[in-house]
């Protein structure tokens, strides 16, 4: 007999593993999230959220989710942070236009030996996250 096939978990369940409430704006904030393929900046959020959290609220909510590996917190240059659903998404990376500001996802990621490395040559036990970002023109802008 086949065991019953492992689905992904609901943001509702991600949320208590990671010991949050499941409360409606949070859920909310997640789902919003998952609807964009992008980096989005606080300001940003705030939009796509219709203005229901007020930006305190949402850049604490944002920052205890980076750190619980719920969302990426990105750092594009532009002197304020970019936050993007983690859960459930692939790892990836970033390619950054200096001069449109056009970003696209870089799939797949070969920094394992270099984390292997960084722990042999560091005083650390674990890595368990890296932010990669690429500068440089796009093909629009190069032309």
């Amino acid at each position: 007999m086949k065991g019953k096939a492992k689905s992904k978990p609901t943001y509702k369940e991600a949320l208590k593993v990671a010991g949050f409430k499941a409360t409606p704006k949070r859920l909310e904030l997640l789902e919003a999230l998952a609807r964009v393929e992008e980096p989005l900046t606080v300001l940003a959020i705030q939009k796509l959220l219709r203005n229901k959290m007020n930006e305190v609220t949402l850049y604490r909510a944002l920052e205890a989710f980076a750190a619980a590996g719920l969302v990426r917190r990105v750092d594009l240059n532009h002197d304020h942070a970019h936050y993007e659903l983690a859960m459930g998404r692939e790892h990836h990376d970033h390619a950054v236009c200096t001069n449109c500001g056009v970003v696209e996802d870089i799939k797949g990621c070969a920094l394992e030996p270099l984390e292997k490395k960084a722990l042999v040559q560091s005083n650390f036990r674990s890595i368990y996250s890296h932010n990669l970002e690429f500068f440089g023109l796009c093909q629009s802008c190069s032309k």
